[in-house]
C-alpha cells in the first residue's frame, strides 16, 4: 500500500448535476479452475480527463467525507438496503482504504435489525452522464456475501425504468465477478442477455471498470472485458442510459436467499475500496464546473497544485496526469 497522503478535502460538483477484525485470505488457495490474472494494464486513453476521484487516504478511523458521500438510505423490504446504517462501525478509513462492513448488530434495543450494513453514495454531490468509472477493491467471499460497486440515476422514473448500472457484484464464496444492467426492457425480455461474469481469484485487489458511451456500456475487470450491453432503440425502456445523470454507490450488503444465500448473522462481512475514479471525454464534461472554494492554502500565492478533491498533487504541471486541477484558487485542465 502506498504511503497515505495528508489530504485536505473539498468537493467538486459538476453543474450537470454526484480496527479490522476480519482476516482476509491473502494466502488462500485459488478455487478449482481459477487462474491468476495479470495486473491491470489498462489506462484510460488520452481522450479521457479525470473529473472525480476519492483515494480514501485519510487517517485510520476517519469517516467518509460528508461533503462528498451520503450514507445510503435503509429500505427494510429491499434486499441490499435492509440493514443499512450510519454507524461508524460499518464505513470508515483504514490503511488507505474505505472499509465497508456488514456486522452483527451489537445492540438491537437501539436498532431492531439483525445486522448493520455500510453503504455510501454521491447523489447530492456528484452525478454525471457518460464516461469511464474505475474502482480498485478487495472483497472477502463468504456464504451470504453481497458487495457492490454500482450506479443509479437521478431520474423521475422509478426502478427499473430509470435504469441501473452494476459495475461489480460478487456473491457468497464465489471466485467470480458480475457486471449487470437493469431496465424495464431487461425485466420484460428475460431471454436477452443483460449480465456477464468472469472467473477470477478474489483473494486480492482487482480494478473494476465500466466505459459508458452514448450507445454502449462495456464492463471490465483488470482490463479484461466482462460484458457489453448495446443500445437497440431510443426508448426509455431499453436504453435509459442516455436520459439521466447517474451517481455512484459503494456498499457491503448481504443476501437473503433470493440471489446471494442467506447471511450468517454472526459473521462480519467486509469490502475494502482502495480508490474510485471517474473520467470523461471533453465533449461530455460540463462547460462550467462549480467548486466551493474551501481554502486549500493560507498564502495568496503558491506553486502547490491540488486535485478537485483537495489532494496536493505536487508543484510541477509536467508531472501530472491528464485531469482538472487547482492552482492558486483557479482551475486549469491538463
Amino acid at each position: 500500500m502506498s504511503q497515505k497522503k495528508n489530504n485536505k478535502r473539498f468537493l467538486a460538483v459538476l453543474t450537470m448535476v454526484l480496527f479490522s477484525t476480519v482476516s482476509f485470505a491473502q494466502g488462500a488457495k485459488l478455487a478449482d479452475g481459477v487462474k491468476p490474472l495479470p495486473p491491470d494494464a489498462e489506462i484510460p486513453g488520452a481522450e479521457y480527463t479525470l473529473v472525480f476521484h476519492d483515494e480514501f487516504n485519510e487517517p485510520d478511523g476517519t469517516l467518509p467525507d460528508t461533503n462528498v458521500w451520503r450514507y445510503c438510505t435503509r429500505y427494510p423490504k429491499v434486499t441490499w438496503a435492509r440493514f443499512l446504517s450510519n454507524s461508524p462501525e460499518v464505513a470508515f478509513m483504514k490503511d488507505g482504504n474505505l472499509v465497508l462492513r456488514t456486522i452483527p448488530n451489537p445492540d438491537r434495543s437501539k436498532d431492531n435489525v439483525e445486522m448493520l450494513s455500510g453503504g455510501i453514495e454521491t447523489s447530492q454531490s456528484f452525478t454525471f452522464r457518460f464516461g469511464r468509472v474505475e474502482c480498485r477493491a478487495l472483497v472477502n467471499p463468504f456464504i451470504g456475501n453481497f458487495p457492490a460497486i454500482w450506479m443509479m440515476p437521478k431520474s423521475k422514473f422509478g426502478w427499473p425504468k430509470g435504469g441501473e448500472i452494476d459495475i461489480f457484484e460478487q456473491i457468497d464464496n464465489e471466485q467470480r465477478c458480475y457486471a449487470t444492467v437493469h431496465s424495464a426492457w431487461t425485466q420484460s425480455h428475460r431471454n436477452e442477455p443483460h449480465s456477464g461474469n468472469l472467473l477470477m481469484p478474489m483473494n486480492r485487489y482487482h480494478t473494476y471498470a465500466v466505459e459508458w458511451e452514448e450507445d454502449v456500456l462495456t464492463f471490465f475487470a483488470d482490463g479484461k472485458r466482462v460484458f457489453q450491453y448495446k443500445k437497440q432503440n431510443d426508448s426509455q425502456e431499453q436504453w435509459p442510459f442516455d436520459k439521466s445523470n447517474f451517481y455512484l454507490i459503494l456498499n457491503q450488503s448481504v443476501g437473503n436467499g433470493s440471489w446471494a444465500k442467506n447471511a450468517d448473522v454472526n459473521h462480519t462481512y467486509e469490502m475494502r475500496v482502495d480508490w474510485i475514479r471517474v473520467y470523461q471525454k471533453e465533449k461530455h464534461i460540463p462547460t462550467s464546473i462549480s467548486v466551493p472554494m474551501t481554502k486549500i492554502q493560507e498564502s495568496t500565492e503558491s506553486n502547490d497544485i491540488y486535485s478537485l478533491q483537495g489532494a496536493k498533487m505536487g508543484t510541477h504541471e509536467s508531472e501530472l496526469p491528464k485531469g482538472i486541477y487547482v492552482l492558486n484558487g483557479k482551475k486549469f485542465v491538463k
